[in-house]
Order: structure tokens, then sequence, then C-alpha cells
């Protein structure tokens, strides 16, 4: 029976911020946390080492950190504190398993994995299938002052200072043609035309089209050799996920509406009416990330190639007054009500992007409609706490 939990922050921000929420639930069921503090490891890993009791406790992860062998958790006899003692370890990732390739095949004893799309799930019961592998789609963010309150909508919604807002990154496409570098070109060929292929169809699955080529090459190519072959092509996941943020972003300010753009590297995008796309700073904390949602009528989100997932970005949108105009994913054509708490584009159309973008900013009082009908769905169905008491259900 899991009594004890121990979780990470300070590795990559966004997910510390994930695990706080969750934690906040926990703790109020009376569970006892142990945060891993990577600015201050030597101090907490001795104390993490008190902290455990084998039969009572757990590790509860994201993304594979704490499960890399990183040296920090390492024993002398070459297994991990986490093995020694004999802990179950729970762990989300929120990308594509692909990305953890090398931590799969090293399969953990005592390890459970989430997937945030259905379809990556599929493709761990086909590669891991020993590895139990299950659904758990991401949450919406919510100020830690806000958890738990019945109504958390702090400025009106006809009067926030951003008509749209996207929150992420952007790198331009030719910044990261590292990956091509030192390559023949027949092999350059071949990345670009999976690319092109990606770009012809954005509805299709990356791993199932990375399967496609690799089996024209090589047809007598093994399941464990298709795998690995699938992990050597992940860069254009990055590529491709890139090329229509991109689009996305550009085709709104080139059509005249104004984009708030709130992250790095926006001051590099090539666009016809630069005087639209409204640059806020750099790399922003979760926090802040939501202080702009609140403060934005359309919170707008390209998808990082979920085709039967979610991002948090929706849910969060959704939590905090906002309207969460998103390309769709089947999962979300499941959950989600087009016209009452979502409004989708389709990747292959920015034209119907820009014309539900103007429509939505023009007829404000059916806007603030969407935003109270999808702020009573998401804190029903959407939320950290509600991803706990899923987790809770495998403790």
């Amino acid at each position: 029976m899991v009594e004890k939990l121990v979780m990470f922050e300070n590795a990559v921000e966004t997910l510390g911020y994930f695990s706080r929420q969750l934690a906040a639930y926990f703790e109020r069921k009376g569970y006892r946390t142990y945060f891993i503090d990577y600015e201050r490891l030597d101090g907490c890993m001795k104390k993490v080492k008190r902290f455990i009791n084998t039969e009572t406790t757990a590790l509860l992860t994201f993304n594979f950190i704490g499960l890399s062998r990183e040296d920090y958790c390492m024993e002398d006899d070459g297994r991990s504190v986490w093995e020694t003692r004999n802990l179950k370890c729970y762990c989300i990732m929120v990308d594509h398993p692909l990305y953890y390739y090398k931590e799969l095949c090293r399969t953990t004893e005592n390890l459970v994995t989430f997937c945030v799309d259905r379809s990556h799930v599929k493709y761990m019961h086909r590669f891991f299938p020993k590895i139990p592998c299950y659904f758990l789609p991401l949450a919406g963010n919510l100020l830690p002052e806000d958890i738990g309150k019945e109504q958390i909508t702090k400025i009106a919604y006809k009067e926030r200072e951003y008509d749209i807002a996207f929150i992420g990154n952007y790198v331009p496409l030719p910044d990261m043609a590292t990956h091509f570098r030192g390559q023949t070109q027949e092999y350059i060929d071949f990345y670009n035309e999976i690319f092109t292929d990606l770009r012809r169809n954005p509805r299709q699955l990356l791993d199932e089209t990375l399967e496609r080529f690799i089996l024209r090459e090589v047809p007598e190519a093994t399941e464990a050799e298709v795998a690995s072959a699938q992990a050597g092509l992940l860069f254009l996941d990055l590529y491709i996920r890139t090329f229509y943020r991109e689009q996305v972003v550009r085709s709104l300010v080139d059509s005249g509406l104004k984009v708030h753009v709130f992250g790095k590297g926006w001051d590099s995008l090539q666009c016809a009416s630069p005087k639209n796309l409204i640059l806020n700073g750099g790399l922003i904390d979760s926090a802040d990330c939501v202080r702009v949602i609140q403060n934005t009528k359309v919170a707008l989100n390209v998808m990082p190639w979920f085709k039967d997932g979610a991002h948090d970005r929706i849910f969060t949108a959704m939590l905090n007054g906002a309207i969460s105009l998103t390309d769709d994913s089947k999962y979300l054509n499941e959950i989600l009500s087009e016209g009452e708490n979502v409004v989708f584009y389709h990747l292959e159309n920015m034209t119907e992007l820009v014309e539900k973008a103007r429509l939505l900013l023009s007829e404000e009082d059916a806007s603030e409609e969407y935003t109270k009908e999808a702020y009573l769905f998401a804190k029903e169905n959407h939320t950290w706490e509600k991803r706990a008491a899923q987790l809770e259900e495998f403790f």
C-alpha cells in the first residue's frame, strides 16, 4: 500500500509544476511526499534514503527523470536506489515513447508507464509489451493559490489585454539543420521525403509514417530494428512540429490579426506583417504562463503531433477563462464539443484558422459563453487533481 511518494522538481520546470499540482491532491489525502530538488541533489539524496520505506513508498516521475541511470541515484552495486529498495516506479511520458527508447530498452523492474496519447500506448504495447502502460492525458494548470477554488476567473473576458496569445518557443527550421550535417545526400533526400509526406498529410501518426519509410528501404527489418530506426529519425518530429507552429502563427499575423507570443526565438519568424507579431520577452515559467492565459481571450494551441491525445495548453485555457483555439485529435473530438467549449481548426486549412479566430474576436458575447462551458467541463474532468485520483487507483 503506497503511503509515501518521491517526486522531482527543478529538473524541467514545467514537469516540476505538474508534480506540485499532483502533490496537492496526494497531500490532502494524507500521503507524505518528498521532492528531490535538482538544485540541491546531494542533500536531497541523503534525506530521500531515510524517507524511503520499501513497503509503502513509490517513485512518481515524468519523462524518466531519476530513471535514466543518473549518477546521483546510482548505488555502488551498479543499481539505482529505487532498484536496491525495490520501489514501485510510476513514469508519465509527456512525449512520444520514442524519446525514451534507450530507457525503455533498459527495462526497470517495478516500472509502470503512462502516455498522454492513446496511439503512444499502442506503440508501447507493441514494442515494449513487458512494460505496463496506460493512457493518462495531460491536464490544465492552475496557480497554486487557485487549486480547489470554485471560480478562479480574475479578469473579465472582455477586459483581457491579449486578444490572441501563444505560449511556446520558436526555432527556425534552418537553425535545426544540425541533424543534416555530415550526412550523405542520399540520407538528406530520405529525411526530406518523410518531412514532405508529413506536411502533405498532417493527420498521420509519426511512428507509423517512419515505419512505412523504413520498411520501404529495408523490407526485412525486424520489430526491434524498426523501433531502433524510428528512434534514429526522431528529430523529424521536432521539424514537423516547428513547421506547423510557424505556419499557424504566420497565417494569423499576415491576415491582420495581432498575436502575442511568449517564448524564445519569435524575433526570427519571417512574415509579411511583423507589426502584428507582438513579442513579449523570452521563456516564462509555468505560473506566468497561467497568468498570461488569465489575461487572454483566445489561447492559441498547436498540438505537438498528438493525434489521439491532448496538450495541457488546451485545458489550462479552459480552466482560466480563455477560449482554446487548437488543432484537433481523435481524443479531443471525442471529449470536446466544437462551438460549446472549444474551437478547432485543421492544420491543412490555414484559411479556416484565420476565419475562426476573426469570428471569435468579433462575437465577444458568444465567445464569453464558450469560456463558461469550457471552465465547468475542464474543472470537472481535466485538472491535475483529477489525474492524481486516476494515478491513485494504481497505488
